[in-house]
C-alpha cells in the first residue's frame, strides 16, 4: 500500500484516494482506512489537516531498512534456520540490534500476530514477564508470551487451540529477542 501511495504521488504529485487504494489492493475502503492509520502510527505517513487527500509521505531518512532473517513459527517450535529474505522498512526511532522474522502459524492470533505477519525483534537475551519473545528451546525457535511465575518459566500462546510450553532448563541463549512491533502487508 505504501509503495502504491509513493508511486501515485511521484506520478501525479498528490496521493491517491482511499477508493483508488482499495481498488488497487482489492480490499475495502474501511480496510484502507485502518492501514493508513497504522502507517501514520508507524511514522511512514502524516496527515495534513483540512485537506482532501491530505496524506504526506514522511521523508525516507526517518525510516531504516532492517534485515528479514527468516521465519519463526507461532505454534510448535521448529529448527532455527537463518535465511536472509531481504529487508523491511521500519521507523528510524527503533534502537538496538533490530531484525524481522516472518510469522508462520496461528498460536499468537489473539495477540494480533497472524500467519504471514512480520515481527520486528530487538535482539536481547532478557525479557520481562508478559513480553512477547522469540525463544530457542533445544535448537528450535518459536514466538510466544514469556511467563515468569514462582521460579518457573513458560511460553504462552495467544490462542486457546495451543498449549503452553514448560521450560525446564533454560540455557543462557533461551531468549533470542523481544517483539517490539508487528507489520502486516496485503
Amino acid at each position: 500500500m505504501l509503495s502504491f501511495i509513493r508511486q501515485q504521488m511521484s506520478r501525479s504529485g498528490r496521493p491517491p484516494t482511499y477508493r483508488d487504494i482499495a481498488a488497487h489492493c482489492s480490499i475495502t475502503v474501511g480496510t484502507v482506512q485502518d492501514h493508513i492509520e497504522a502507517l501514520i502510527k508507524k511514522g511512514f505517513l502524516e496527515r495534513e489537516a483540512g485537506l482532501a487527500r491530505g496524506l504526506r509521505l514522511v521523508h525516507r531518512a526517518e525510516s531504516m531498512d532492517i534485515p528479514i532473517l527468516g521465519s519463526v513459527p507461532a505454534g510448535r517450535p521448529i529448527e532455527a534456520i537463518e535465511d536472509n529474505l531481504g529487508a523491511l522498512p521500519v521507523p528510524a526511532n527503533l534502537r538496538g540490534e533490530i531484525y524481522a522474522l516472518r510469522v508462520k502459524g496461528e498460536s499468537m492470533r489473539d495477540a494480533g500476530i497472524l500467519d504471514g505477519d512480520f515481527v520486528i525483534i530487538k535482539k536481547q537475551s532478557t525479557a520481562e514477564n508478559g513480553d512477547i519473545v522469540v525463544a530457542m528451546i533445544d535448537g528450535e525457535v518459536t514466538v510466544k508470551y514469556l511467563e515468569k511465575k514462582a521460579g518457573t518459566l513458560r511460553l504462552l500462546p495467544a490462542n486457546p487451540d495451543f498449549s503452553p510450553i514448560e521450560i525446564h532448563h533454560a540455557d543462557e541463549n533461551f531468549i533470542q529477542g523481544k517483539v517490539v512491533s508487528v507489520q502486516r502487508f496485503l
